[in-house]
């Protein structure tokens, strides 16, 4: 069973509300209110003495901009029993922010630790939160380019949590076509993350598709345009590792992150794939660029 690195699938779900939509949808028995919006709203669950910091939160509201629901994401990894305590402050803080039904909806690497996190947490006599875990044997198959369109990092975590069907070409065909959506460095990312997330057979088929398809000859161009031309496997390996390095400055530079001399030469000089495939993960979420040189 495939599962999901922390930072990428979090800042999926943090760029497009309809994704944690689309996820709730999944687990059973879960009603999503009719509203006119949904937006991603503050992260802060802030109780004095202590600060908690939910990983997301999108909020559901009415025409007048009348909260209707509030559901908290966590993407989490490992069994961690503090969680037991933190997320019941996460929601009864939201709950009591924006006077409406919460949902803490959790992401889970794999349906073992999802089991953990939907175990309910008892408050006491009166009252508990039973959290609602997604795995990857919960995330939906995309296979529509239409769909994919709409919402281009569902169709991500789609293809990279059903790597078997993602050999068959409408998984790719569809995911491709909603990375073709999307602006040139955010479609890098969510390439070089696929591409590190899949066995190597699919990887490989998604490389001859980017590069060979009419239909998402602008998308390859943009990955590959370092080797395409070279036509040698050094050559092709270079190339993948310039392109990683491009993605990983171009969006320090977007969030604004100090990049020192040092730091820039350091990842200047990594031709290790491993390596900046790891980097290009975390580059998203990092609050400065000592954090992404932190194993």
């Amino acid at each position: 069973m495939p599962g999901f690195d922390h930072e990428m699938p979090l800042e999926l779900i943090r760029n497009r509300p309809e994704t944690t939509l689309e996820l709730l949808r999944r687990v059973p028995g879960v009603d999503i209110p009719p509203h006119a919006t949904a937006r991603l709203e503050t992260v802060d669950c802030t109780q004095a003495p202590i600060e908690f910091r939910a990983d997301s939160v999108v909020v559901l509201r009415n025409e007048t901009g009348t909260a209707l629901m509030a559901v908290i994401v966590e993407v989490q990894l490992a069994r961690d029993s503090g969680k037991r305590f933190s997320w019941p402050v996460y929601v009864t803080t939201l709950r009591s922010q924006h006077k409406c039904d919460t949902a803490l909806l959790v992401i889970c690497p794999n349906r073992s630790m999802a089991r953990w996190c939907e175990r309910t947490i008892r408050l006491g006599p009166n009252g508990a939160v039973t959290p609602l875990a997604i795995d990857p044997s919960r995330m939906p198959l995309i296979t529509d380019p239409d769909q994919a369109r709409a919402c281009p990092e569902l169709a991500v975590l789609s293809a990279v949590a059903h790597p078997d069907e993602a050999d068959d070409e409408p998984v790719l065909e569809a995911m491709l076509a909603g990375l073709c959506s999307l602006d040139q460095d955010r479609a890098r990312i969510y390439l070089s993350y696929v591409f590190s997330s899949l066995p190597e057979v699919t990887a490989k088929r998604l490389e001859e598709m980017v590069t060979t398809i009419q239909d998402f000859e602008y998308l390859g161009e943009k990955y590959f345009s370092h080797w395409l031309d070279k036509g040698r496997a050094e050559g092709r390996e270079e190339g993948r590792a310039e392109g990683e390095i491009e993605a990983i400055l171009t969006v320090l530079d977007a969030r604004g992150l100090d990049v020192s001399d040092d730091a820039h030469q350091r990842i200047r000089r990594c031709h290790d794939l491993d390596q900046l495939k790891s980097w290009i993960r975390k580059v998203a979420v990092v609050s400065s660029v000592e954090e992404l040189f932190t194993e």
